[in-house]
């Protein structure tokens, strides 16, 4: 059950079958991916939360995420400090031995920091998993941060427009904050569409 409450659908669709909170919990999150491309963030939002609040994991990094996504469309700094608040207060997953959980969470800190009213730490956020690293800095960099993002884009990831926008605002927060527009996480988005839950293309 590793990492499933972080990726929005990808690993859910695999999983959901594992019980009926599960099941449930895939139900909702295809609907907020549904509710965001067809009527934006807010609805994604309330969506989430229709089923526990901020603190709790599965909840709190997803109404971040789309509170990040909002903010990046509306240009509202306040939207990218609320996400940040929600990361800061949500319960943390005790089961990440390989830090793909931690690393998934500081691809939105880092989002939410260097976009918010204080980019302080933005760049640690993603530089402390290569401080031991042999590998130069962008070399390491690029591979952590292209290993979160094919995680996300696997099975449906690459169907859900969030996924679009999230990687279209990395490329270019990353830019600007790191001086490096070589790191291309966009993956194949040609069908940006939710269909896990019912077919909307």
């Amino acid at each position: 059950m590793r990492y499933w409450q972080i990726f929005v659908l990808p690993l859910v669709t695999i999983l959901a079958a594992c019980s009926d909170n599960n099941a449930r919990m895939h139900q909702q999150l295809c609907s907020a991916e549904y509710r965001y491309n067809t009527e934006g963030a807010d609805a994604a939002i309330a969506a989430m939360r229709e089923v526990g609040n901020d603190r709790e994991y599965v909840v709190g990094n997803n109404v971040a995420r789309f509170l990040i996504l909002r903010g990046a469309k509306t240009q509202s700094i306040n939207d990218f400090d609320k996400a940040n608040a929600i990361l800061d207060a949500m319960e943390p997953l005790p089961d990440d031995p390989e830090q793909v959980t931690a690393r998934y969470i500081s691809v939105l800190r880092f989002l939410a920091t260097a976009n918010g009213s204080s980019d302080n730490g933005a760049r640690e956020e993603l530089t402390q998993y290569c401080s031991g690293s042999a590998e130069p800095e962008a070399e390491c960099l690029h591979a952590n941060i292209m290993e979160i993002f094919q995680i996300l884009g696997t099975s449906n990831g690459t169907t859900n427009k969030s996924s679009q926008d999230l990687a279209n605002l990395f490329n270019q927060t990353y830019s600007a904050v790191f001086n490096d527009p070589s790191l291309d996480v966009q993956l194949d988005y040609s069908r940006s569409v939710v269909t896990s839950c019912g077919s909307h293309e």
